[in-house]
């Protein structure tokens, strides 16, 4: 049994499943969000892990696109005092009139350097790597809540199965303890990572972004062929799915691209409802803050009432539509 953690369902089933995790793999994630209710049912831990394979025009967790270490830089807090321009090794911050003291991301090493020096919290390395252990330690404090609402632990990213091992042992480890389980995957990912973790999830948030190739790859970078043929498969054995449709106005808002992804929804028997997420723009400092262009700086966010329409329109192709995870 792995030490400081209290187990809090002492079944024999589950007291077995412990030696099944490895508690020493390590991963990196950026953050740990408790008390959150969007992201499956109840109260839950969202993990999010570094690491994805698409670029989203759209992404509002730019952090979360590459595995290496990144500081982030938040001018809301800068005083522009210099220090970190003056005590950065290479030479990558520099002075910017609109966006204050940038990071160059080409040149940034992430020493941490300009993190130490700054008196004001205007900069904060991003990226940490945690065993499991440490990572269920941390979730399991939270297992009064998960119990009392329903809810459990949701990994996220970034993309989870990046890092499919870690996850692996991750999605094992709450399941030794009877914790509720969900990932959400943009679904770029090899069949054989998805498949060895459907034992160990109870819920999978699955995103589709276009129904066409061409299109899915000028928004995302990537083909939308993989991520089809996933959830295709998925649907053929795991019975609770939940597709989320990122709403973004010039990419797939017209009735065309939304009924594309319907009807090719429709006929997947484990799917059980699409959620429709409105654009939001909180993605755009943390792009600023990263020293990386926001492509879609000039769109105004979507409002939930502006989308009210698609839940009728979902219900003429057969399917069950919801806005914002309603």
């Amino acid at each position: 049994m792995s030490p400081g953690i209290t187990w809090g369902h002492p079944q024999n089933k589950l007291i077995e499943a412990i030696s099944l995790v490895d508690w020493a793999k390590t991963g990196k994630i950026f953050d740990i969000k408790r008390f959150a209710t969007e992201d499956g049912p109840g109260i839950r831990t969202l993990v999010f892990l570094k690491g994805c394979p698409l670029r989203c025009q759209w992404c509002g967790n730019p952090e979360s696109q590459v595995y290496k270490d990144q500081v982030m830089y938040f001018q809301a807090k800068c005083v522009g005092c210099g220090r970190c321009a003056v005590s950065c090794p290479v030479g990558a911050i520099s002075s910017h009139d609109k966006f204050g003291l940038i990071i160059d991301p080409e040149k940034c090493t992430a020493c941490g350097t300009c993190v130490d020096v700054c008196y004001y919290g205007a900069r904060e390395m991003i990226g940490q790597l945690i065993s499991v252990r440490e990572l269920v330690n941390q979730v399991t404090k939270d297992r009064a809540y998960y119990d009392s609402s329903g809810g459990g632990v949701t990994l996220s990213g970034g993309e989870p199965f990046f890092q499919p091992a870690f996850a692996l042992e991750v999605l094992k480890a709450c399941r030794s303890q009877g914790i509720h389980t969900a990932v959400e995957t943009c679904g770029h990912t090899t069949w054989e990572n998805l498949k060895a973790a459907l034992p160990y999830l109870d819920l999978i948030m699955y995103d589709v972004k276009h129904w066409d190739d061409k299109a899915h790859e000028r928004g995302t970078g990537v083909s939308n062929k993989l991520i089809k043929e996933n959830l295709q498969k998925l649907a053929e054995v795991f019975p609770n799915i939940v597709v989320r449709v990122p709403f973004i106005p010039g990419f797939n808002s017209s009735e065309r691209d939304q009924v594309g992804i319907y009807q090719f929804v429709r006929d997947l028997q484990g799917v059980k409802r699409i959620e429709v997420l409105p654009y939001h723009r909180l993605g755009l400092n943390k792009h600023l803050g990263l020293g990386q262009d926001y492509e879609l700086e000039h769109l105004e966010p979507v409002q939930k009432r502006d989308l009210a329409h698609l839940v009728e329109l979902g219900r003429q192709h057969g399917v069950k539509v919801a806005i914002g995870g309603e």
